[in-house]
Formats: C-alpha cells, sequence, structure tokens
C-alpha cells in the first residue's frame, strides 16, 4: 500500500473502513492518483511539505481522494450487485442464472484453448490466421481475469488488505489522537 495512504489517513481518518474491502489495491492506487493531482508526487513527505505551506492542500487532497476512493466504492458495489442477482436467479430457479456460468466457461475454455494453440502445441498457420489467434488471445487474457476475480474473488487479498487497514489505524490514529 503507497505510503501516501497514512497522510491522507491523517487528515481524514475516517476514511480507513473504505480500504477495508479493496481486494486488488485499486483504493491505494486511486489514492496514489489523487495526490499526484494535487501534489504533483505520491511520496507522503514531499507532499507534507506542500501542506505546511499551503494547508489547504491538505483538504484538496482529501477531496480529490474522497473521489476517487467513491469510484471505487461503486466499483466494488457492482460487481456485488451482479453476484447478489445471480444467486437470487438462481434461488428463483431462472434460466438466465445460467448466464454467468455459461460465459465464464467459454471463456475459460477458450483461454485455454487459444494458449495451446499459440505456445504448446503451435501449428503453422497463414500469417492472417496466426494473427487473428494472437488477437483473439490478447481479448481472452482480461476477460479470463475478469472471470477469476468474479468466481473466486480474493480471501488473501481481503486478508491483506485487511491488515494494512489496521496497520495505517495503529499509526496514524494514535499521532491525530496525540495531536
Amino acid at each position: 500500500m503507497p505510503p501516501i495512504i497514512g497522510l491522507l489517513l491523517q487528515y481524514a481518518p475516517e476514511l480507513i473502513g473504505l480500504f477495508a474491502g479493496d481486494k486488488t489495491g485499486t483504493a491505494a492506487g486511486r489514492v496514489a492518483d489523487a495526490a499526484k493531482v494535487v501534489f504533483g508526487t505520491d511520496d507522503p513527505q514531499k507532499a507534507q511539505v506542500q501542506i505546511q505551506a499551503n494547508p489547504h492542500l491538505a483538504q484538496a487532497f482529501v477531496e480529490q481522494a474522497k473521489i476517487q476512493l467513491e469510484e471505487v466504492r461503486l466499483a466494488i458495489q457492482d460487481v456485488q450487485s451482479a453476484r447478489l442477482q445471480t444467486l437470487e436467479l438462481a434461488k428463483q430457479g431462472s434460466a438466465i442464472s445460467w448466464g454467468a456460468p455459461v460465459v465464464s466457461v467459454i471463456v475459460v475454455v477458450g483461454f485455454f484453448v487459444v494458449m495451446g494453440l499459440l505456445f504448446v502445441q503451435p501449428i503453422d498457420l497463414p500469417p492472417q490466421q496466426a494473427q487473428l489467434l494472437n488477437v483473439l488471445f490478447g481479448a481472452l487474457i482480461p476477460a479470463f481475469g475478469t472471470v477469476v476475480q468474479y468466481w473466486l474473488g480474493s480471501s488473501a487479498g481481503s486478508k491483506r488488505s485487511g491488515d494494512a487497514v489496521r496497520a495505517i489505524a495503529e499509526t496514524v490514529l494514535p499521532t491525530r489522537k496525540g495531536a
């Protein structure tokens, strides 16, 4: 997690909870982006120097970070909503509930078939077909990642995120209380 998170939480400790559900570290990256917008850097020491010179920058940073974090929260909420919808449709016995599993199987099988054709058992193809296979593989890579993230999530990532939030809370909040 970028060190700039600690600086943000000094000025807005109420944001700690927003990092708890972040399995991929997306929120931390977005806060670093917010710091770059406001300070031109994500280095907390350099940002602190700028805040001391202009205290209004701290509020600008918090506001920019809140905007970025709200976008992350909405994206997480969207994924959760899709999972809940699939679960609800399955409970009702709807055929639509098979949409996500069927698409997932097609993507995973397609990914491994194309990977096999390209890397495991290379075959001689005309240049146009080989190029088309490469384009197909390029499209399947992010789709495969999305399928894995949708079905498996990241329990380990959740644990790391929770550990990071607790560590930040322990280092930031005591200094805030003592201030």
